[in-house]
């Protein structure tokens, strides 16, 4: 009754957010993905999501299905790459860095998923966190590079694995956080709470205080439960993914703000050599990579 079409469709529409955007992304017209849509819900008996929401908004029995997909799609693409494998040279290890601190909170989790089908497969990422990591993937000391940057894309290939908003925290009785949102000039004099990454490579300066003129000082940590604590404390301000932000603003002891009125989004990708891109246990560690989204 449920096919992995079926099962593929929904995990599109909830990755795009659109029926127009999910047609486009399974090479459908609107109207054979309308068709088969409610071809399942007659089915099943249910309605999936609920009509003109922008992004799409799944009904209960939707949220099974998504589930389900979520599940049962990772496992389909596993067995593909391994009934492919036997056709390509056998990898032992991937090898990999990351130009961002913040991806640890959803990596590790990433890197035990993708081992539950790849147990022969060593993920090396014992170089960890690298704020220029792409000579070395350039010149084969590395196989992967989780990176928000693009850098000689004639000679490496970026998959693009989401899109994530940079929140400004604050501490709950920070005069900003009372703004809606805030601008460059708000940030002029404030002490800025970062890792320990180049100032020209940080998004907050490179994307968001550009030019602006900052008079504050930058002061560098290596944890990120060290700087929720500085700026709980009221020592700082930091930009962090909204990933990270999310459990810490729950318990109240930070306030997050938009960068700016329309907040600063920025991509995450997945760089490799542009001959690995169709390599199956390449492309299984980026769909994991995307079904975790930075959760």
């Amino acid at each position: 009754m449920i096919d992995v079409k079926h099962l593929k469709t929904i995990a599109t529409l909830k990755e795009t957010g659109s029926l127009v955007n999910t047609a486009r992304e399974l090479f459908l017209t609107q109207s054979a993905l309308s068709h088969q849509i409610k071809d399942l819900e007659n089915k099943l008996d249910c309605q999936l999501f609920e009509r003109k929401t922008q992004p799409v908004r799944f009904t209960p029995q939707g949220m099974l299905l998504l589930e389900l997909a979520n599940e049962v799609l990772p496992r389909v693409e596993a067995t593909k790459c391994r009934l492919k494998e036997s056709l390509n040279q056998p990898i032992s290890q991937l090898r990999l860095s990351v130009e961002c601190h913040a991806c640890f909170h959803w990596l590790l989790p990433t890197i035990k998923e993708f081992n539950n089908f790849w147990p022969d497969i060593k993920v090396d990422y014992e170089r960890g966190f690298s704020y220029d990591a792409i000579p070395d993937l350039l010149s084969d000391e590395l196989d992967l590079v989780l990176t928000s940057d693009i850098r000689e894309p004639d000679k490496l290939e970026y998959a693009h694995l989401f899109d994530f908003k940079l929140k400004l925290i604050v501490a709950p009785d920070h005069e900003l956080a009372k703004k809606a949102y805030v601008t460059a000039l708000d940030l002029k004099n404030e002490t800025i709470i970062s890792y320990p990454i180049p100032r020209e490579r940080q998004d907050i300066f490179k994307h968001f205080i550009q030019n602006a003129r900052f008079d504050g000082t930058l002061k560098t940590v290596d944890q990120g439960l060290l700087i929720f604590q500085l700026v709980s404390a009221g020592m700082g301000v930091a930009a962090l993914p909204d990933w990270l932000v999310t459990p810490y603003e729950s318990q109240g002891l930070i306030k997050s703000i938009p960068l700016g009125a329309l907040g600063l989004t920025r991509p995450m990708y997945l760089a490799m050599k542009k001959n690995m891109k169709d390599n199956p246990v390449y492309r299984h560690f980026l769909n994991t990579c995307k079904l975790n989204n930075g959760r």
